[in-house]
């Protein structure tokens, strides 16, 4: 057997990463074994198994940064010869991206997910005091699962991980290439590159964001859990409420960035399309920020303790399902942003299942020990509302869930349902009458009062807020023309629920800024559905083709109704504006295109320039061409354009000489479709039968011809036939023009496993003019949403910043408390 001795592999960088990742999952396991022995025996502050515990996570966290700097540091040099870093990144790639290349791929996300869990474990370590054992023990178990994804290694034929210090060599899909008879083959790589999707600086903030708000749902989840452990079936929720607003801000704005890089960034025009990965986000969110607001009643009234305990354990699991369904590919038909399937969707399955059998047992050992209510609550109190409020969140939640879940149920009961046609139509059908009752409960909750309300005092004080919110919400109505019933219930509730916050924070609170978190982040909310409403129900597009030119004949995607074709030079009306595109120019990867907006001054009898947008298209040879909308945002509304068709042709130097300008290839069949600048070209047969004779070929010279049907932008269509000809061994090609639209076509080859015929065509330089095919839309009163946005994020630091504060002077009260009682748990 021959062997090859490998020149210029980086071997010592995927040893040492591959290290990393062992110590890891083994220092976790460590960590959570001592932790449990601690919790168990009810250690002392300072124990053996409790020392032994942070030592392990210690020795975790540094394993973990060890995994993140080695794997970064092979990205950015470029070791093609791993397969993570030829999969995700490459030579022409902008620098910028290469954080986002990092956590792209499945392995880089769950090292992003461990590596915030080391942050918020270590911070743990020297705040979670008597709670540290059986919390760090729970946090501890999760780090081991998540490490665990990162092995890489079979166990009885099983994979358990997948490890991103893999040589490209090794993988399945490359063995045996050969490529890899060459000593040197890493010389001669480049990567395939980050995909042109998420070459965007969202990229870079996005996910980070998102995992650091999936990585704090663990601490009210460890303390519940812990809660259940030690039969302290309150006493944690001190603790953990400040953690649990925390994540409800963190992953919220992580849920708001994305719905902001789809806006600015993403081509399907608007912020949230119900997309099963987005879905997948928001229901954890959803439940947590029901188990912080239960958690507030039980820290007045001492109630609610089994809801306490339910939701935070609740959100945890479904940050766990949500994983499962975005990697484990089984939304890979339904959605464009889910991974494929790896491998891993059974130890996926393991990861969950283990958690909820976990969080079942517990509940099942101390059914009968947890105290229950023993009085209800009034019904013109806040934990009444509060609690109602909750409820209504969890409804919400499981009908995003059922609805999301159509490809699961269907695996599972061997079903065919299909996913809603029309998911923004469908999910706002369900979800409108949620957001109806929620306001309501946000318009009004923090004007109850515990235990019980004086109605004639809450009546005194929500009437002006009442008022002005029904006289602005009619006016509102009016002036947008809104006839749905639902939607005008829903904005006059945005308008009382927004009002009444805001009310309440200058009467009740005497308008003192630390004292606004509640009313701000209710605030926030109500704004956030107002701007979403107006924005999707009122959303316009303008762009109806004036151009005179059929644009359906491109093709099926294209409508008259919603694609406008602008010739350059040209200027057309467009909604309240006249339009012209002026030409376009390549940037790096980019081709951007400028399209410049303008008003008719009527009595200059001239344009003038309002502004430019420069939508653009990212090149990318390998994953497909993307493009980008471009927006300009007024204060009222934003009119946003992105392009859906443009002859890219011409971007380079290269000619072919002869007045016409780069040939373009294509593999086409018969049947298949191909666009030029300003027709379209279908492939209609493949001709056998070619007249020698008049094509001035000799008899025993083997000739085809491919037909072809050519239609202009006005529905004309014409015929031509180029030749491919074998003549003594050699292969040639007679050409045929199309001179009225400038096109010549030449037939250079046939691939007969495939059926597929080479056809080149170019464009001539004095041919039809460059042309561009655009959407434009107008979305009214975004800002709202935004502004909205900002606000329930402030108002959410604000209560997060209380409740440390009221905890750090609990701790204070109790110090001498504690130290005296200090052997419940440690």
């Amino acid at each position: 057997m021959n062997t090859i001795t490998y020149i210029g592999e980086h071997l010592a960088w995927g040893d040492t990463g591959r290290f990393f990742v062992y110590l890891s999952f083994a220092a976790a396991l460590v960590s959570s074994f001592s932790y449990f022995n601690s919790a168990q025996t009810d250690e002392l502050e300072n124990g053996s198994w409790k020392k032994l515990g942070r030592l392990a996570f210690r020795v975790h966290s540094l394993a973990v940064i060890g995994i993140m700097a080695t794997l970064f540091t092979m990205i950015f040099r470029h070791y093609y010869e791993y397969y993570y870093v030829w999969e995700h990144s490459s030579n022409s790639m902008p620098k910028r991206y290469t954080l986002a290349c990092f956590w792209e791929g499945q392995e880089g996300s769950f090292l992003l997910w461990t590596f915030w869990q080391v942050l918020i474990g270590n911070v743990l370590i020297f705040t979670a005091k008597r709670w540290e054992s059986p919390v760090l023990s729970i946090i501890s178990l999760v780090q081991t699962f998540l490490a665990s994804m990162l092995l890489g290694f079979y166990v009885f034929g099983w994979k358990i991980g997948s490890n991103p210090f893999t040589l490209l060599r090794d993988t399945p899909d490359f063995a045996g290439l050969p490529l890899f008879n060459i000593a040197d083959y890493a010389s001669k790589l480049d990567g395939r590159g980050l995909n042109p999707l998420l070459q965007n600086y969202w990229m870079t903030i996005h996910p980070p964001t998102l995992f650091l708000g999936f990585a704090s749902t663990v601490v009210p989840f460890a303390y519940a859990m812990s809660g259940l452990w030690k039969k302290k079936y309150g006493d944690w929720q001190v603790e953990a409420l400040p953690w649990t607003f925390f994540g409800v801000m963190i992953l919220g704005t992580g849920i708001l960035m994305g719905g902001a890089w789809a806006y600015k960034a993403l081509s399907f025009g608007g912020f949230w399309s119900w997309d099963p990965v987005e879905n997948a986000s928001l229901f954890p969110w959803l439940t947590l920020v029901a188990a912080g607001h239960v958690m507030i009643i039980y820290k007045a009234r001492n109630n609610s303790v089994l809801s306490t305990l339910i939701f935070p354990i609740l959100t945890f699991i479904l940050v766990l399902y949500s994983t499962f369904l975005t990697r484990s590919g089984i939304l890979g038909n339904t959605s464009v942003h889910s991974f494929t399937d790896m491998g891993m969707s059974g130890q996926l399955l393991i990861y969950l299942l283990f958690f909820l059998f976990l969080a079942l047992l517990l509940f099942a050992l101390n059914w009968k020990l947890l105290p229950r209510d023993k009085t209800e609550e009034e019904l013109w109190s806040r934990e009444f509302w509060m609690f109602l409020g909750a409820i209504v969140l969890l409804m919400s939640c499981f009908q995003i869930i059922i609805s999301t879940s159509i490809p699961v149920t269907n695996k599972i009961f061997g079903l065919n349902q299909a996913p809603p046609a029309d998911r923004i139509r469908f999910y706002s059908r369900w979800q409108i009458p949620f957001a109806i009752m929620l306001l309501l409960m946000v318009a009004t909750g923090l004007y109850f009062k515990f235990k019980n309300t004086d109605m004639k005092q809450f009546w005194s004080m929500i009437r002006l807020p009442l008022i002005i919110s029904v006289v602005l919400g009619t006016a509102s109505v009016f002036f947008l023309k809104e006839t749905n019933v639902f939607y005008i219930l829903l904005l006059v509730i945005c308008w009382f629920a927004a009002i009444s916050n805001f009310h309440y924070w200058i009467k009740a609170k005497k308008a003192v800024l630390k004292k606004a978190g509640a009313s701000f982040a209710h605030l926030g909310f109500a704004l956030i559905i107002m701007g979403a409403l107006i924005s999707t129900s009122r959303e316009q597009v303008i762009s109806q083709n004036s151009s005179g030119k059929n644009i359906e004949s491109l093709g099926k995607d294209f409508s008259n109704e919603t694609n406008i074709l602008l010739t350059k030079g040209d200027t057309l009306t467009m909604g309240d504006y006249y339009v012209t595109y002026t030409g376009k120019e390549r940037i790096g990867h980019n081709v951007l295109f400028n399209i410049q907006y303008m008003k008719k001054d009527e009595k200059a009898h001239r344009y003038l320039p309002c502004f430019t947008l420069r939508p653009l298209v990212q090149i990318n040879e390998q994953m497909g061409n993307v493009a980008e909308p471009s927006t300009h945002h007024f204060l009222t509304e934003d009119i946003y354009t992105h392009i859906t068709y443009a002859d890219l042709s011409d971007i380079s130097n290269d000619s072919t000489g002869g007045g016409f300008g780069a040939a373009k290839t294509q593999m086409i069949k018969v049947g298949d479709t191909v666009f030029s600048s300003n027709s379209i070209i279908r492939l209609t047969a493949l001709d056998t039968h070619i007249d020698k004779v008049t094509s001035h070929l000799k008899a025993n010279d083997i000739a085809a011809g491919a037909v072809l049907k050519v239609t202009d932008v006005n529905g004309k269509v014409y015929t031509c036939e180029p030749i491919y000809v074998i003549s003594n061994n050699m292969v040639k090609s007679i050409d045929a023009e199309v001179p009225e639209l400038g096109l010549k076509f030449s037939f250079t080859g046939i691939n007969p496993d495939t059926h597929k015929l080479e056809i080149s065509f170019a464009e001539s330089k004095k041919g039809g003019r460059d042309f561009v095919v655009m959407e434009a839309m107008v979305f009214p009163f975004i800002n709202i949403l935004w502004i909205g946005c900002m606000i329930m994020v402030l108002g959410t630091i604000l209560a997060i910043i209380q409740r440390i504060q009221k905890l750090k002077a609990s701790h204070k009260d109790s110090a001498g408390e504690l130290a005296g009682n200090d052997k419940g748990l440690n």
